[in-house]
């Protein structure tokens, strides 16, 4: 910032960006506090799902029915993070 050396925490914190970085949830999914926060708000509990392909289903059905942008950003994220984890390197 301004030229000036700043820590790693330092930065996150000016960029707000800790609600968008995944944390390992109690049921081992990886999701951030935004994503969680648009699933509560269109009453999706990611906890109920033992793998994440039947939490992205239901988003996508939930997307077909009524479109949210946000919850479309949701699901963007979690397929590009299903794609690299799963994906053969």
């Amino acid at each position: 910032m301004n030229n000036k050396n700043i820590s790693f925490e330092d930065a996150i914190k000016f960029a707000q960006g800790e609600e968008h970085l995944l944390k390992k949830r109690n049921n081992n999914f990886r999701l951030s506090d935004f994503q969680i926060a648009v699933l509560d708000r269109i009453g999706l509990n990611y906890m109920k799902y033992s793998n994440i392909h039947d939490l992205l289903f239901d988003i996508e059905d939930e997307l077909n029915s009524n479109y949210d942008e946000e919850l479309d950003l949701v699901s963007s994220q979690i397929s590009e993070y299903i794609y690299y984890s799963e994906t053969k390197k």
